[in-house]
């Protein structure tokens, strides 16, 4: 399921870009969860970091799409925004906010579906399995991959990756489910470790991106064994 947002004040268009992307869906097996808003303001202030793409309008009230895009930027630098316009000679510096393309009003199908074959193309090239992090008005994205290990902190989780350390309520039990099985384990009751990361093991702790971590007894069989499968490829 790819999530799309649209942001476009003139109904018929918004009825016409939904319209498109059920149409394309039921063409290439695509399922989408679409949400929309009238303005860039109401959107910006409900903004979650969960969309694949969201298709933006130029001209809308309050503020224009390119400013609504710029100001998007600053909250997520990883959504792919697609403009939506009859101002062609906007939506060419779409290079300033990242823009992955562009759609001319009147909207047509044809067009679209060329666009939108481009940016399944991309996605696919692109995949990368993300987590969204939510705790206490606190919101982060994160791609799997880049997650090297998680440590319980009293309440809280930190979680250790390649960029930074993000620190936020939560439960290793839940986190567990949220990852992959096969490539993530605990080496203790404290910390779920990406195999992938593991550079070194001992016979009581196990080096993880740098880090030297305890193996606690009880856990020792069942995170050696899934270390051992990890590296033999047999997940």
């Amino acid at each position: 399921m790819l999530k799309v947002c649209i942001v476009e004040d003139e109904p018929d268009n918004i009825k016409l870009l939904e319209e498109y992307l059920l149409r394309f869906g039921e063409e290439n097996g695509v399922v989408f969860r679409i949400d929309k808003f009238a303005d860039g303001l109401s959107f910006l202030d409900a903004y979650r970091p969960v969309y694949d793409l969201v298709f933006m309008d130029i001209r809308m009230p309050n503020i224009d799409g390119m400013e609504s895009a710029r100001r998007l930027r600053k909250l997520d630098m990883d959504v792919n925004i697609i403009f939506v316009t009859n101002l062609l000679k906007y939506a060419i510096h779409g290079y300033e906010v990242r823009a992955f393309d562009y759609v001319v009003k009147p909207l047509d199908y044809s067009d679209f579906s060329v666009r939108m074959k481009k940016f399944m193309a991309y996605v696919q090239k692109n995949k990368k399995q993300e987590i969204v992090l939510s705790s206490r008005g606190t919101i982060k994205r994160i791609d799997v991959e880049d997650i090297t290990y998680i440590e319980v902190v009293g309440h809280d989780l930190c979680w250790h990756t390649l960029k930074e350390d993000i620190t936020l309520y939560g439960s290793l039990v839940n986190a567990e489910k949220d990852l992959p099985k096969n490539v993530f384990a605990k080496c203790n009751s404290g910390n779920l470790v990406n195999l992938g990361y593991v550079q070194s093991l001992e016979k009581d702790s196990v080096q993880v991106a740098g880090k030297w971590l305890s193996i606690s007894r009880p856990k020792k069989k069942e995170f050696v064994a899934a270390v051992t499968r990890f590296f033999a490829g047999l997940n």
